[in-house]
C-alpha cells in the first residue's frame, strides 16, 4: 500500500473513533464499532520454503446509520495466499439497506454468499485455508474458482427466511474480483441456505465472465453443500461439491471435513478434498488430506496445528505436504 492509502486508512479509522473516544456517551458510541481478527504462523513444507507468515489481519468499521442503513469497511492484509501474493487493501466497502422486515440490498465491494467455506470468514474455518477448488493451490497452480479473493464488486439482494423458507440472495457483480471490469459482462449469482435446528445445507449457481488480459473466458460454477451440527452434540460433518468452468476449462471439485469436541474449546478434525483443474485431461488432479487440532485458548485467542498430506500433479513439485501452526487473536 502507498503512504497516501495507509494514511488514508488511518484517517478514516481515526475519524470514526473519534467520537467514540471525546463523546463516549453521545449516540455514536451506539453507532460505531470496530472488530477483526490476524492469524499468524508458521508452516513446514517439503515443496518450497518454510517460513514465518502473517496470513490475515481484517480491521472492520460498521456503522449504523440509522435503523434501515449499516456500512461495512474493511482494510485488510492478506498473504503470503496460496498464489505466493501479499496486498494491503479495502477488502469490504458497502452498504446494507433494508428495504423492509424481509428484504435487505447490499451495494458495493463485498465478500460473495456461495457455498460455506467461501461465503464464511477464515476466523471460524478449522481447516488453514479455503479447500483448493475454491482458493487453488499454494504455488500458483492450479488456481481455484476464488483464487484472488471471496471479493466482489456489485449489487445483491437478500431475502430472509419465513418459517421452513430458505435465505435466498440474488446477485449482480462485475466477476473480475476487487479489479475494474472492462467489458460489459456480469456475474449473476443466486444462493439458497437452508437453516435447520441440526444444521445447515444449501445450493449456489454463479454465471458470468472471467477476464484475464487478453482473453475473456466464462466463469461459472453450480455447487452444493450440507453441514451436520446438531447443539450439544461433539461431532459434526461439512461437505460442498462443485462442478464449473474457470479459465478455459471444466472444473470439479469437493471435500468433506469430520470434526469432534475432544476438549472444552478444543476440537480435532480431518478434511479430504479432491480438485480437478481440468477435467477434459488427465494428470493435473490434486488431492490431500488434512488432521488437525483447533484450541480455544479464551474468547479472542485460538491455536491450530494442522499436518497436511497432499499430491499435486499439476504443480511444478508434485507432493504438498505440509506442516502449519497457527495462533489466531480476535477482537470485538
Amino acid at each position: 500500500m502507498s503512504k497516501l492509502g495507509l494514511c488514508l486508512m488511518v484517517t478514516v479509522l481515526l475519524a470514526m473513533a473519534l467520537p467514540v473516544a471525546v463523546q463516549a456517551d453521545s449516540s455514536w458510541a451506539d453507532r460505531i464499532s470496530l472488530n477483526g481478527f490476524f492469524q499468524t504462523r508458521y508452516e513446514v513444507r517439503d515443496f518450497g520454503n518454510s517460513e514465518f507468515v502473517l496470513r490475515r489481519l481484517y480491521v472492520t468499521a460498521v456503522v449504523k446509520a440509522n435503523e434501515r442503513t449499516t456500512g461495512v469497511i474493511t482494510w485488510a492484509r492478506i498473504g503470503p495466499d496460496v498464489q505466493g501474493q501479499s496486498n494491503v487493501d479495502w477488502a469490504n466497502i458497502f452498504v446494507d439497506y433494508a428495504v423492509n422486515d424481509q428484504w435487505t440490498a447490499r451495494l458495493g465491494q463485498a465478500g460473495t454468499w456461495l457455498g460455506l467455506e467461501c461465503w464464511e470468514g477464515s476466523s471460524v474455518r478449522l481447516a488453514l485455508e479455503r479447500a483448493a477448488f475454491l482458493a487453488g493451490v499454494y504455488g500458483n497452480s492450479p488456481r481455484g474458482l476464488y483464487y484472488a479473493g471471496p471479493w466482489d464488486e456489485g449489487i445483491w439482494l437478500r431475502r430472509n427466511p419465513s418459517g421452513s423458507e430458505p435465505m435466498v440472495i440474488l446477485g449482480v457483480s462485475n466477476g473480475q474480483f476487487r479489479d475494474a471490469d472492462s467489458t460489459h459482462n456480469k456475474n449473476v449469482s443466486v444462493d439458497l441456505k437452508w437453516q435447520q435446528d441440526w444444521g445447515l445445507f444449501g445450493v449456489s449457481w454463479l454465471d458470468g465472465k472471467l477476464t484475464n488480459p487478453p482473453t475473456t473466458t466464462d466463469r461459472s460454477a453450480l455447487l452444493g453443500y450440507v453441514r451436520w451440527n446438531p447443539p450439544d452434540n461433539p461431532l459434526g460433518f461439512q461437505a460442498e461439491y462443485m462442478q464449473g468452468k474457470l479459465l478455459g476449462s471444466d472444473i470439479d471439485g469437493w471435500y468433506q471435513v469430520s470434526y469432534s469436541g475432544l476438549t472444552e474449546g478444543g476440537t480435532a478434525f480431518v478434511k479430504y478434498e479432491e480438485y480437478d483443474p481440468n477435467t477434459g485431461s488427465t494428470g493435473n488432479e490434486y488431492d490431500a488430506l488434512h488432521v488437525g487440532y483447533a484450541q480455544h485458548l479464551d474468547d479472542n485467542n485460538k491455536v491450530t496445528v494442522q499436518y497436511t498430506n497432499g499430491e499435486n500433479k499439476g504443480g511444478c513439485a508434485k507432493t504438498a505436504d505440509q506442516i502449519g501452526f497457527q495462533w489466531q487473536m480476535a477482537f470485538k
